[in-house]
């Protein structure tokens, strides 16, 4: 299944980032699973998990990666490879694309994506309402 509308629609809330890849204009990031809410235009009014499901970004500007050590204020991140382990939450804003969520199990990271564009690929799977 593949998914390109409709970002804000998808929950990243606690999937893991299993591999990221970088081109020259594209970020491909591998998640163990993407899921579509029963609104998304895609989802038939059904839950929907994409497992193993491929995020590209295309005609990516830039990205930048920071982490928490306090509450005052965000540094560099210094693995930006790879910068969220668990993620909490995926958004897309007007220009850019968010995700938050723990690098290391009390480190706080973001990353952010400059781009617009973007693909989900991923097998997908029925899931029932009460596990959503």
């Amino acid at each position: 299944m593949e998914i390109s509308r409709n970002f804000n629609q998808l929950s990243f809330h606690d999937a893991s980032i299993e591999s990221v890849k970088r081109g020259k204009d594209h970020i491909e990031v591998l998640f163990d699973f993407v899921i579509v809410a029963p609104e998304h235009p895609d989802a038939g009014g059904e839950v929907i998990e994409l497992r193993n499901a491929t995020v590209t970004f295309s005609h990516v500007k830039s990205e930048r990666a920071l982490i928490w050590y306090d509450d005052k204020s965000p540094i560099e991140h210094p693995n930006t490879e790879a910068p969220v382990n668990e993620v909490m939450h995926g958004t897309h804003k007007e220009d850019y694309f968010h995700f938050d969520g723990f690098w290391q199990p009390n480190d706080w990271s973001e990353w952010y994506i400059y781009t617009d564009i973007f693909f989900v690929n991923g097998r997908p799977t029925k899931v029932t309402r009460t596990a959503f």
